[in-house]
């Protein structure tokens, strides 16, 4: 082989290598889809965003990981739900479902669960009723204080899954895409936690919960506002720190 010969062979493996190369890394760089719910219904009263505290004056509250400005939505009948905790200790669970716009029913009784520093999950149990296509639930995660009761509240609806298209993911990142486009945070966020352990959040599910800040950022009344924006701010916090 010629010296030119050997220089153009020698450039052009250079030149594919990098092409190659720059193609890997379009590739491996994971597009996170962006929770934007186009449809927000306020919450009840029941709901309603309170003052956001947690046992102690330092450090994040206790903050359910989920809408709570608007009520959220779900296609399963057996949803994960997820809370952050800045000490472990145990949390009462509570579940309503609407029998009214203004009226709630207490379903089962009171579960006392366990919890870490960090995000904790709840996929509902099955000494619990499986919930029904249509209805309107409320979630409530309850802890006791020193001289004080802290009370979280969060609503959602169960839609029929049989309107979502018929998909196979073939990864994390394309299930969580599929599921926040078509607004179902409770999905989203499950498939966002199954790429960490140990009550961390990941970048996935930390891009998911600064969609979740935003997507509250624009509802409820003038009364609620303050206590919303301290809940934004403590959710991007928590988003901050999801290593």
């Amino acid at each position: 082989m010629s010296h030119q010969h050997f220089a153009f062979w020698r450039n052009n493996r250079r030149l594919t290598s990098l092409v190659v190369g720059v193609a890997f890394l379009m590739t491996a760089v994971p597009a996170f889809a962006q929770f934007k719910p186009r449809d927000r219904k306020p919450a009840s009263g029941n709901s309603r965003a309170g003052g956001s505290r947690g046992c102690s004056s330092s450090g994040i509250p206790l903050m359910q990981l989920a809408p709570q400005a608007f009520i959220g939505k779900t296609a399963s009948t057996r949803p994960m739900l997820a809370w952050y905790m800045s000490s472990s200790q145990n949390v009462r669970f509570r579940l309503f479902e609407f029998d009214s716009a203004t009226t709630l029913k207490q379903i089962n009784k009171v579960k006392e669960i366990p919890t870490i520093v960090g995000i904790n999950k709840l996929k509902l149990p099955f000494d619990y009723p499986e919930l029904t296509v249509g209805k309107t639930y409320l979630w409530q995660i309850v802890i006791d204080c020193e001289k004080d009761t802290i009370i979280n509240h969060a609503e959602f609806t169960v839609i029929n899954p049989q309107s979502l298209p018929k998909n196979q993911f073939t990864s994390i990142t394309e299930s969580v895409n599929y599921y926040a486009q078509n607004e179902l945070w409770y999905e989203a966020f499950e498939e966002a936690l199954k790429a960490t352990t140990n009550g961390k959040l990941g970048q996935t599910g930390a891009s998911l919960v600064k969609d979740l800040a935003q997507s509250e950022m624009l509802t409820g009344s003038d009364v609620d506002i303050k206590n919303i924006q301290q809940r934004i701010e403590y959710l991007q916090k928590i988003a901050s720190e999801r290593i």
